[in-house]
């Protein structure tokens, strides 16, 4: 049987099984879970943890699952395939197994859910136990979640509360979780207070701005974009980020040299996002960067350098608006 974390959060019971599989993201979600799936086994209950790759020995899992213990009830053996996918050896042990009474296995698979739909190892698991699939959570199903950690750690919390943490944090539900740790620490008299305090001051970096370009998220950039500017940050360093950034694309659409640094594994994600441009495109944004750069060291109306950084991340991440920004720009020039 398949379920999903949203329905066990509109409380949906787990069904009963002697293993499940949970796979999917975000992983704290996959720690929650587990943590429901323990309530069933009482203080004694005896547990076993297990790391398999690909080339894992399964010598200590199989002795674990093919013998009980002498001092509980229950043994509860979680296995975390941390391979890019489930082992082949691993999937026929599990599929072969006979377990013995009292012995339950929990198995976490943290990659993508693409990965493992793929394979007919879930099919066999949602024929004969149950597999729990996590994915981020949204809407009502986020507001359930936030709720219930609010309410869980002790933190009396309005609807103001509720907007303000999702909007710091995109309503990722990770960060979400580890504010709400903060908060039942310090345990804040105005809950509401102290989160406009901290949204304020620390909701994002500059390295969020280029992540944000990176992943071709228009809304956040400029969301991201219009908090530096609140912040103060200063123009020139803004500039210089930006500057960086197309400088990076346009040496990589030519081919120039020297090459940019780029890590290698942000290699890919620069190259995608690179193909996306004309060389055109990415020469009007340097011309531009630097009559900016001029500007800015040259006179001190903020409002037009930032309404021109918007612009440039406009151009940056939204392929509707790049022409008739492009086509203004080369007028202009």
């Amino acid at each position: 049987m398949k379920i999903t974390f949203s329905q066990i959060l509109n409380d949906n019971p787990i069904p009963k099984s002697r293993l499940y599989l949970i796979y999917g993201d975000p992983y704290h979600l996959m720690n929650e879970t587990q943590s429901i799936l323990k309530k069933n086994f009482d203080d004694e209950t005896n547990y076993n943890t297990h790391y398999v790759d690909n080339d894992s020995s399964l010598e200590e899992i199989k002795n674990d699952c093919e013998s009980s213990s002498l001092f509980s009830r229950n043994d509860v053996i979680i296995i975390n395939i941390v391979s890019s996918s489930v082992p082949k050896k691993l999937s026929d042990y599990i599929q072969d197994v006979k377990l013995l009474d009292g012995v339950t296995i929990i198995l976490k698979f943290t990659k993508s859910n693409t990965s493992i739909k793929k394979n007919k190892f879930l099919d066999f698991i949602d024929k004969h136990y149950v597999a729990i699939e996590i994915r981020p959570l949204n809407n009502n199903n986020l507001d359930v979640w936030l709720k219930s950690k609010l309410s869980s750690a002790g933190i009396c919390y309005d609807n103001k509360s509720l907007e303000l943490i999702k909007e710091m944090h995109d309503g990722n539900t990770s960060n979400m979780s580890q504010e709400i740790y903060k908060m039942s620490i310090l345990k804040p008299e105005r809950v509401d207070e102290y989160l406009s305090s901290v949204h304020k001051t620390s909701k994002y970096s500059e390295f969020d701005l280029i992540d944000s370009i990176l992943n071709q998220n228009h809304g956040r950039s400029l969301k991201i974009l219009r908090h530096l500017r609140d912040l103060n940050v200063s123009e020139v360093y803004v500039l210089y980020l930006l500057q960086s950034e197309v400088r990076k694309f346009l040496y990589l659409k030519q081919n120039l040299s020297p090459k940019p640094y780029i890590p290698s594994f942000k290699q890919k994600q620069y190259n995608e996002v690179m193909s996306q441009f004309s060389s055109s495109s990415l020469e009007i944004l340097i011309r531009h960067c630097f009559l900016l750069d001029k500007y800015i060291k040259s006179n001190s109306e903020m409002s037009y350098v930032w309404d021109n950084f918007e612009e440039i991340v406009v151009m940056l991440t939204s392929s509707h608006h790049r022409d008739m920004i492009e086509k203004r720009l080369v007028y202009e020039y």
